[in-house]
């Protein structure tokens, strides 16, 4: 082949991520919302409830700190050494950057004093809507092909088809059962909930990206094959 291979890159690429974070009057049930440990029972209920395979944050604990934190999917970028790019809507100082880019160092190094906080897997999510509906006894047909089909892609909601009444009994259930599990996870890796922190939750969730710049130029070998060496996108997809 002769023809000259040509490859168009759009120079600049503007990505928009989610960070959804939700949450409900039935926590109040358990805890006072002025009570540090109630912010890190709220941290904790939203890191176990994420979506079973949603990529755009991880979320850890720092044994060294004694503090929960979550990177988010544009905080790769951010700390990123070789990066050339200047991002002015960082939510973070330079100290803050500094600790978040010596964290990321210590997860990809499997630092044992960096801890995965794991999310509810696909069964544990099944077990939960069954247990509630047991207890309610729910009769339901349509509540019960939720509760079987549940993918953990969900928002734990019943897709919104329970009334005002039942769907507060189930924030309040949701609530107990995940604090149990999480409770259970902090016990097993000798965590005091009353004696951590939980670590600035803002994001950046909105970047613009230069191609060019994140890529090394594409070169055409004598047999036209064109490589392209580009960012690790496997730290978050």
């Amino acid at each position: 082949m002769n023809d000259k291979t040509i490859v168009n890159i759009e120079p600049r690429v503007k990505l928009y991520l989610c960070k959804c974070h939700s949450f409900t009057n039935a926590s109040d049930v358990a805890c006072n919302s002025m009570n540090i440990s109630y912010k890190v029972r709220e941290w904790l209920q939203r890191a176990f409830t994420e979506q079973a395979d949603r990529i755009n944050e991880s979320y850890f604990y720092d044994k060294n700190a004694r503090e929960f934190y979550s990177v988010f999917i544009t905080d790769y970028f951010l700390t990123d050494p070789n990066s050339v790019e200047d991002y002015p809507n960082s939510p973070y100082s330079k100290d803050e950057l500094a600790v978040l880019s010596e964290r990321v160092n210590r997860q990809e190094s499997n630092d044992p004093s960096i801890i995965v906080v794991p999310r509810l897997t696909v069964e544990e999510r099944k077990d939960m809507m069954q247990a509630f509906q047991n207890e309610q006894h729910l009769h339901d047909t349509a509540l019960q092909n939720l509760a079987d089909a549940e993918d953990g892609r969900t928002n734990l909601d019943f897709n919104n088809s329970l009334s005002q009444e039942v769907s507060d009994q189930w924030q309040a259930f949701k609530w107990n059962y995940v604090q149990d599990k999480a409770e259970r996870f902090c016990n097993l890796q000798n965590i005091n909930l009353e004696n951590v922190t939980v670590w600035k939750d803002e994001k950046m969730t909105t970047m613009t990206l230069d191609v060019t710049e994140k890529c090394q130029e594409l070169i055409e070998t004598a047999n036209q094959e064109i490589t392209v060496a580009t960012k690790p996108w496997w730290k978050f997809w």
